[in-house]
C-alpha cells in the first residue's frame, strides 16, 4: 500500500519535471500532498508521516493559495495539526504517568505554543497546572490556570484546574 503512494509521488514528480508549464501542475502538486496525507495512520503511530504531510500541504498552500484544491488542503492541514497536538498530549500523559516531569512540561508547552488553536489546548493547560502544582511551582500553576480560566472559563478542564487549588470546590 505504501509502495503505491511512493510510486504515485515519483510519477507525479516526473510529470512536474517534464511538463512544468502544464495546466495540471497545481493538480499534480495536490495529488502529491494527498498521497502523503493518506499515509497518516493515527496519532500514536510514527510522527514522521504527519510532519511530511504538513510540510507538503503548507508548500502547496503557499504556491497555489487560490485553487479549489487549496480549500480541501486547508481543511486537511487543520486535521494534521490536530493529530500532531494529540501526539504531543499522548506523550505528555505517558511522562506524567511515569513521573517524568520535565519532559511532560516540555511536551505540554509545545501544545500551548504551537497548537493553541487545537482542541487539545485546554487539557494541556490543565495538565501544566497539575504538574507545576505537584512540583511546588505554585506561581507557574496559577499562571497556567489563569490562562485557562481567561480563555475557557466555562470548560470542564478549568473546573478541574480550580479543584487543584481549592479542594472544597
Amino acid at each position: 500500500n505504501i509502495n503505491f503512494y511512493q510510486e504515485a509521488v515519483l510519477n507525479l514528480e516526473r510529470f512536474i519535471r517534464i511538463y512544468p508549464a502544464s495546466p495540471y501542475i497545481s493538480y499534480a502538486h495536490y495529488l502529491i500532498a494527498i498521497s502523503y496525507y493518506e499515509q497518516i495512520l493515527d496519532e500514536d503511530k510514527d510522527i514522521q508521516p504527519l510532519l511530511v504531510s504538513k510540510k507538503k500541504i503548507e508548500a502547496y498552500l503557499e504556491r497555489f493559495p487560490d485553487t479549489d484544491y487549496a480549500i480541501d488542503l486547508k481543511f486537511k492541514l487543520d486535521l494534521v495539526i490536530n493529530q500532531l497536538a494529540a501526539k504531543e498530549l499522548l506523550i505528555a500523559r505517558y511522562y506524567i504517568k511515569n513521573e517524568k516531569w520535565i519532559p511532560a512540561i516540555n511536551r505540554l508547552k509545545t501544545i500551548v505554543e504551537k497548537y493553541d488553536k487545537t482542541i487539545f489546548i485546554e487539557e494541556a493547560l490543565h495538565r501544566l497546572v497539575e504538574v507545576y502544582y505537584r512540583l511546588g511551582l505554585v506561581e507557574e500553576a496559577k499562571q497556567s490556570a489563569s490562562i485557562l480560566g481567561y480563555n475557557y472559563q466555562s470548560g470542564d478542564w478549568y473546573k478541574r484546574s480550580y479543584k487543584v487549588f481549592n479542594k472544597k470546590y
